[in-house]
């Protein structure tokens, strides 16, 4: 399976300092921002907080601290640690929506520029943005990245607060780790899509179970897109669709039930996904059905370096083509569903 979180080893000029020291205020914050990278990776979760030289700054604050460092060093790569950052404070939310970015990684010049647009609407707004989006309708535009197609469905790459939080840190962790290098792109992934979450246990036994019997036709040297492709079938032919709102019954109760609606369905999917050690999460939006525009939540499964979209709700869907016509609203992709 393709490593989610790990950076490309080469990365811009100027090559680091071989004396490379993070000794002054300036330094101890780039530190504590690598370090909050280290937390995500123990714990799936970014802290609340940072502590530099005895002062606790929040999420907000050191997502602005990376930003402002980040352009500090790249302008004055000799001199960035004189003097102290002009450090400011910005409300900030922890939105969970509007994370539609598609590349699997994030090039250098594309995360200056998020971070370029995000610190300049704090310093004008009060607050951070929801998201930032990525232009795609000029190529002559900074930022500029070519709108994508997901299934039928063409949109803008919008990165949210979130994923810009856990782009940042492990771009600074890549920076100390390699003493004074910036990586050429880092992994998008807001999360390693693999972690238990409200309504998706992976370690449950009833999912434990279920997995077993969904691969039991499968031989011990089956690929993860067997396994993915098996889960899919069982999901969509074993379990029924019902027609109400939000989660009702997560991942254990849909299978005990043996039904449920496109939430739970996905939940279940999801689960037993991330138990087998399949990257897995969950994509939202408005879908044009027959019968008109639908919320809905499908599973999307990562194997042989793809995410393939894979809705179990609908007994024709097939493993990366579901049966609705595209997305009037795409609402983003989430590690955890909040509704």
């Amino acid at each position: 399976m393709v490593a989610t979180c790990a950076c490309h080893e080469k990365g811009p000029e100027p090559t680091p300092d071989p004396e490379f020291t993070l000794d002054s205020y300036n330094g101890h914050f780039v530190q504590a921002i690598s370090d909050a990278y280290d937390v995500f990776e123990e714990t799936g979760s970014l802290p609340t907080s940072v502590n530099v030289e005895g002062l606790v700054y929040n999420k907000g604050r050191y997502f602005i601290a990376a930003c402002l460092l980040l352009e500090r060093i790249v302008s004055n790569p000799d001199t960035w640690q004189e003097g102290e950052i002009d450090l400011f404070s910005a409300a900030f939310g922890d939105e969970y929506r509007w994370n539609t970015f598609d590349p699997d990684v994030i090039d250098f010049a594309h995360i200056q520029y998020m971070a370029g647009r995000m610190v300049n609407y704090a310093r004008e707004k009060g607050s951070l943005p929801n998201y930032v989006t990525f232009p795609s309708d000029d190529p002559q535009k900074p930022g500029y990245m070519p709108q994508l197609t997901m299934v039928v469905t063409k949109h803008d790459n919008c990165m949210n607060l979130r994923a810009a939080m856990v782009v940042m840190t492990r771009l600074f962790n890549y920076f100390v780790k390699n003493k004074g290098e910036w990586p050429e792109e880092v992994s998008s992934w807001p999360a390693s899509y693999l972690d238990a979450t409200r309504n998706c246990p992976k370690d449950n036994e009833t999912v434990k179970a279920t997995l077993a019997a969904a691969l039991k036709n499968l031989p011990a040297t089956a690929t993860d897109r067997q396994k993915a492709e098996a889960i899919f079938a069982y999901a969509r032919d074993e379990w029924e669709w019902e027609n109400y709102m939000n989660t009702s019954k997560g991942a254990v109760g849909t299978i005990n039930a043996k039904g449920g609606n496109c939430c739970d369905l996905t939940h279940a999917t999801l689960a037993m996904c991330r138990a087998a050690g399949i990257p897995a999460r969950y994509l939202h939006g408005q879908c044009y059905f027959t019968s008109g525009v639908i919320g809905h939540v499908i599973p999307e499964i990562y194997v042989d370096g793809k995410w393939w979209v894979c809705d179990p709700s609908n007994n024709s869907a097939t493993f990366g083509t579901p049966t609705w016509k595209g997305m009037e609203t795409f609402n983003g992709r989430y590690n955890e569903l909040e509704f």
